[in-house]
């Protein structure tokens, strides 16, 4: 029978490099003879599994399928070595975890410098995305945790609540001799060092933000809709000017004085600090935005995955924003 687990992982690995010399050269193997592997398959179950062109290969309906099988079943099998040979004190293997731009800022620096200290032989994968492909990663097996920003019904995931991070109104740096609206650091040892900042810094209210010139991001950004449900439930109107969904372009607009945008405190809070942008809260309503760590409820988690949600979960709660 040729649906042997070396099968699968080259299928997963032709699929995945959309070429077959591509995978060959990455599963060192020769490229005839992953051929020979591929097309054994195909007869094996009576089905094409991939539509060849000269620029490569692409997984037809079946192949789409099997894709599916092979990784939820190589995900099984990773996890199964993983459970019979890790102490979980000393945890191995690889994980990959999907987040935004704004949770990596928060995430990614303190998790890798915790895994090369405590955890040398967990190789880490992160993948930087939009939330809204972030639960369809996990679903499929392409990364074993996700951070997203809502808890979209599904019935192969799990959500866990971290925490409801706190959004900030961005503005462009003040000019010298007026009042400072950026972020000072908090003393040292003051707990939670974020909380505190938050708490030091100026507010603005709904109805004098509305009167703003706003840049935000387009639907069908998670943000976006979020704002888009505050002002439907506070029968408030917001002036947007233009719209940009990547963070580094809207701090970039802010910075030139061209409008204001709206964000969460990590994602510009480095910025702030630098005095780059200044920073008003929100009040009335205080808007916030709850994080979720996403991961497979079908799939078990390797003793690795585990560690590293624990420590994400860690590394987010330790941070939050004031209740």
């Amino acid at each position: 029978m040729s649906m042997s687990i070396r099968a699968m992982q080259c299928f997963v690995a032709v699929v995945s490099t959309g070429s077959i010399s591509r995978a060959a050269a990455a599963l060192h193997v020769a490229q005839p003879a992953l051929s020979l592997l591929i097309r054994n398959l195909e007869e094996d179950l009576g089905v094409v599994l991939l539509h060849r062109t000269s620029r490569g290969v692409t997984p037809t309906t079946a192949g789409t399928r099997l894709l599916a099988h092979a990784r939820e079943i190589l995900g099984r099998i990773d996890a199964a070595r993983a459970d019979v040979r890790e102490d979980q004190a000393a945890p191995r293997g690889t994980v990959s975890l999907a987040m935004s731009m704004s949770m990596a800022k928060l995430v990614a620096v303190p998790l890798l410098r915790f895994s090369l200290r405590n955890w040398p032989d967990v190789y880490l994968k992160i993948i930087e995305s939009s939330t809204g492909y972030i639960p369809g990663f996990v679903s499929s097996g392409h990364a074993d945790l996700g951070l997203t920003f809502s808890d979209d019904s599904s019935v192969d995931l799990r959500f866990q609540h971290l925490i409801d991070e706190e959004l900030v109104l961005v503005s462009p740096p003040e000019k010298q001799g007026r009042k400072q609206t950026g972020v000072q650091a908090a003393p040292r040892g003051s707990l939670p060092a974020k909380a505190a900042e938050l708490n030091a810094l100026p507010t603005i209210g709904l109805s004098a933000l509305t009167k703003l010139p706003l840049v935000l991001p387009g639907n069908p950004h998670s943000l976006r809709r979020l704002l888009d449900h505050y002002q439907q439930q506070e029968g408030a109107a917001f002036h947007v000017i233009a719209e940009a969904n990547a963070i580094p372009q809207l701090i970039e607009l802010v910075q030139a004085g061209l409008a204001h945008t709206i964000l969460s405190y990590e994602a510009v809070r480095a910025e702030a600090m630098r005095g780059d942008v200044a920073l008003r809260r929100i009040k009335k309503p205080r808007m916030t935005r709850p994080v979720f760590l996403c991961r497979s409820d079908v799939l078990p988690l390797s003793m690795a995955a585990t560690a590293v949600a624990d420590r994400v979960s860690r590394i987010i709660t330790d941070g939050r924003s004031p209740a």
